[in-house]
């Protein structure tokens, strides 16, 4: 059968324009910044709750409630290298907590995704100041783009960000949607974005000065100009993007949200900090291009303002089970299977975010309510065809691969988590690549095209065409 012309495939796919959603209960989703000029781009009870995957089934989530992944599918392990990265003001992360913290997220993504071959190797342990400083040089590209965008506390209010990246950003949202987030008293006249805008933007800077006024044992504020850099999570979106150092970060510290172009409403009006992120990681590789972070600080903090609610009832062990079942494994959901957030799911959904859902309020309705999410189906579908491609390349079986690529490609919906046209091209690149170990080079070559079509500056395609030019 002659193949599809893939031109005109990926283009009509892309006719599907994604809408990003929101994060839970903070911002999660990494900006996205196009060339050359940036634009908008991503509780209350108890004990009894599981510090490791025996503890999980015990309370009511057991193995033959996994969904069923197909045994070619369950061959193959996902390896992420973990590091631990620590500041010296909060309490450590330390190794023992690591391995509860992880061993809950792989028991989590078994239970909600069918997807429990997940091996996490932890590297060792450095500093935050160590991480940042050899991953974030000074006048780096990353930085340069994003510090227009960035409010700095007492220097650049979010007000004096562009109003006009502020309002595209929030235009992916109704009007409507936006201003439910505000208190009720306060939405009578939030009838416009730049209304919504105004509003947001004064709550972002009352919430910095707030911020800034806590202070550490030390006396220090939270936000001292000599940790600021380290605490920013524009300055962490850089580092991760310019390391490659590991697949999954896990840090004690407090990462503060400070990219004013993007004021994600729930988290300007929750704590302005960010527990957890899927972002662009050029040099990695197990999770295509991504490494993820996730923050133990408000499990473990002693400032009441950022304690979750309900933490109080908690051992150590449980609150390091919140993190790995609530963060971890929902952070993997976006980053491994392009799930984005939703707000329209039922309650066993891991990919849910909702205003009122806090860490343990959320840990404890994953845990009430065990099994897959019949809504998040689709995203598992399409993704088990790539698990089988990897496969069938493994294996030499590269008309298998291909055809499963495309299977892939054709059963993705359009609203994932991050790029849609960035995940497609990301896919005809691979198919390009197996027609080009078939040495069909004139296929190979249609398929670059395509991705390089959609995605102009695609690495990959650049080095495979390459390669064919030069054969």
């Amino acid at each position: 059968m002659k193949d599809n012309p893939p031109m005109r495939w990926l283009s009509l796919m892309l006719l599907l324009t994604a809408v990003p959603a929101m994060g839970r209960a903070e911002a999660e989703a990494e900006p996205q910044l196009p060339e050359p000029k940036a634009q908008a781009t991503g509780t209350r009870t108890a004990p009894n709750m599981g510090g490791d995957e025996a503890d999980a089934e015990n309370n009511g989530i057991a193995a033959s409630r996994f969904m069923s992944a197909p045994p070619e599918a369950s061959k193959p392990r996902l390896v992420l290298e973990v590091l631990l990265v620590n500041d010296p003001d909060f309490p450590e992360v330390t190794q023992q907590a690591a391995d509860v913290i992880l061993s809950n997220a792989r028991f989590t993504l078994g239970d909600k995704l069918g997807f429990p071959n997940v091996d996490f190797r932890i590297k060792g342990t450095v500093t935050v100041a160590d991480f940042i400083a050899r991953n974030l040089p000074p006048g780096n590209e990353c930085s340069l783009q994003f510090e227009p965008l960035r409010a700095l506390p007492g220097s650049r209010s979010a007000s004096q960000v562009d109003p006009a990246l502020v309002d595209q950003f929030l235009s992916r949202w109704s009007v409507e949607s936006l201003a439910a987030f505000f208190p009720i008293n306060q939405r009578e006249n939030l009838t416009s974005y730049e209304a919504i805008r105004g509003r947001l933007l004064e709550e972002f800077d009352r919430k910095l000065d707030l911020i800034a006024s806590y202070q550490l044992g030390d006396g220090k504020s939270l936000l001292d100009p000599s940790k600021l850099s380290q605490r920013s999570y524009v300055n962490w979106i850089c580092a991760v993007r310019n390391q490659n150092e590991a697949d999954f970060i896990l840090t004690n510290e407090f990462i503060l949200y400070d990219l004013a172009s993007e004021p994600y409403a729930h988290s300007i009006f929750a704590k302005c900090k960010v527990g957890g992120a899927s972002l662009l990681s050029p040099e990695r590789r197990a999770i295509h291009r991504r490494a993820l972070i996730a923050s133990t600080f408000s499990m473990v903090t002693d400032l009441p303002f950022f304690q979750e609610d309900g933490v109080e009832w908690l051992t150590t062990s449980e609150r390091f089970a919140v993190i790995g079942t609530f963060i971890v494994a929902h952070e993997m959901g976006h980053a491994v299977f392009k799930i984005p957030d939703f707000y329209d799911h039922p309650p066993e959904c891991l990919m849910t975010t909702k205003f009122e859902t806090g860490y343990v309020s959320g840990f404890r309705e994953l845990k009430a309510h065990p099994g897959p999410c019949p809504k998040c189906q689709p995203y598992v579908d399409a993704k088990r065809h790539v698990f089988l491609a990897q496969n069938a390349r493994a294996a030499g079986n590269l008309d298998e691969a291909i055809s499963n690529l495309k299977m892939a490609i054709g059963k993705t919906p359009k609203h994932v988590d991050g790029s849609y046209p960035q995940y497609l091209a990301d896919l005809s690149v691979q198919i390009a690549e197996a027609y080009a170990a078939k040495g069909d080079v004139k296929q190979a070559r249609r398929w670059l095209k395509s991705a390089v079509r959609v995605v102009p500056k695609h690495a990959e395609a650049a080095a495979l065409k390459h390669t064919l030019d030069t054969q």
